[in-house]
C-alpha cells in the first residue's frame, strides 16, 4: 500500500457518516482520551475561531469544569469554553429551509421526546463522565423552528447539555449538534448580565450554522440577535439560560471578536449586551 492510500484510508476511518454502529462510541471515547492526553502546539498566527479552539487550547486535566464535550454523527471533540462542530450525518431539511428566525413552542409529547434524545446522545460522552448528570438534568429550553428542534438540559454545578436536532427524518438518519459540559463559578452573570457558553460556526450536511448559547442574569427578559442576512432572531431565555442559532456562518470569528445581541429586562427598558468566550 502507497503513503497516499494509507492516508486517504486514515481519513475514511474517520468520516463519521461512513460509521454509525455501536463501535463508533467505543472509537469516540478513545478519541476522546487520545485528544485529552495531546499538548497541541499553538501558532501565533491562528484565530481561535469554534473550529480552531481544540487546537489552540491547551487541556488541562485539572480543569474538567471549564470542557465543553461536543458530540456529532459519532465523532468526539474537546473545547475550553466552547462547541465545536464536525460534520453531521446528512440531514431531511436542505439548507435549512424550514428554518425560522422567531421559534416556536413544542407540546408536552414533543418536549419529551426530544429530551429523551437529547439525554440518549449524551450520557456515554467521555466515557460517561456525565451519566448522572445528563440523568437527573431537568428541561430548560425546548424550542422549534421548523423541522429543527433544540434543547438545553441543566442541573447541579453549572451542568449543562445542548442538542440542536434535524427532526425531519428518522432517529438513525438525524443530524445533530450538542454539547455537554459544566461551566465554572465565574461564568455565573449578575441580573443584568450574560454569559455565553456555546458561541461560534460549524457545517451540518444541511449547511453552516451560527449558535449563540449560555446563561441569563435574572434580570433579562428576552434577547434578540440583528443578523445582516436574516433579520431579527429571537432566542428563547428560559429559567436562566438563554439559546438561538441561525443558518450561515455569521458568527464564524464571535468566540474571539464577539457578538452584540438587543436584551430586554423585566421593567421593559433595553440594553445591548456583548456575548464572548
Amino acid at each position: 500500500m502507497t503513503r497516499n492510500q494509507e492516508i486517504d484510508t486514515l481519513l475514511r476511518s474517520l468520516d463519521a457518516a461512513d460509521h454509525r454502529g455501536p463501535v463508533d462510541s467505543e472509537r469516540a471515547d478513545a478519541d476522546l482520551l487520545r485528544i485529552l492526553s495531546t499538548d497541541p502546539a499553538e501558532t501565533p498566527s491562528e484565530r481561535p475561531s469554534m473550529r480552531t479552539a481544540a487546537r489552540n487550547r491547551r487541556p488541562q486535566s485539572s480543569r474538567w469544569t471549564s470542557r465543553r464535550v461536543a458530540v456529532v454523527g459519532g465523532m468526539v471533540a474537546v473545547v475550553t469554553a466552547g462547541l465545536v462542530v464536525v460534520p453531521s450525518l446528512s440531514g431531511g431539511d436542505p439548507a435549512f429551509a424550514s428554518w425560522t428566525p422567531v421559534p416556536a413552542g413544542m407540546t408536552e409529547t414533543e418536549r419529551a421526546s426530544a429530551a429523551a434524545e437529547c439525554r440518549e446522545s449524551k450520557k456515554n460522552v467521555g466515557d460517561g463522565m456525565y451519566a448522572d448528570d445528563v440523568e437527573s438534568a431537568a428541561v430548560t429550553i425546548a424550542e422549534r423552528r421548523g423541522v429543527w428542534t433544540t434543547v438545553v438540559l441543566t442541573g447541579e454545578g453549572g451542568f449543562s447539555a445542548l442538542c440542536i436536532t434535524d427532526d425531519a427524518v428518522s432517529l438513525f438518519g438525524k443530524g445533530m449538534i450538542g454539547l455537554v459540559g459544566k461551566s465554572i463559578p465565574h461564568m455565573v452573570p449578575g441580573p443584568r448580565e450574560m454569559t455565553a457558553t456555546a458561541l461560534g460556526t460549524g457545517t451540518m450536511s444541511a449547511g453552516d450554522i451560527s449558535l449563540a448559547a449560555g446563561i441569563a442574569g435574572s434580570d433579562i427578559l428576552s434577547v434578540v440577535y440583528r443578523s445582516r442576512t436574516h433579520g431579527d432572531v429571537t432566542a428563547t431565555v428560559s429559567r436562566g439560560h438563554f439559546a438561538l442559532w441561525l443558518p450561515g456562518d455569521e458568527l464564524r470569528n464571535a468566540s474571539s471578536e464577539g457578538a452584540e445581541v438587543e436584551v430586554t429586562y423585566q421593567d421593559g427598558t433595553t440594553g445591548t449586551s456583548r456575548l464572548t468566550l
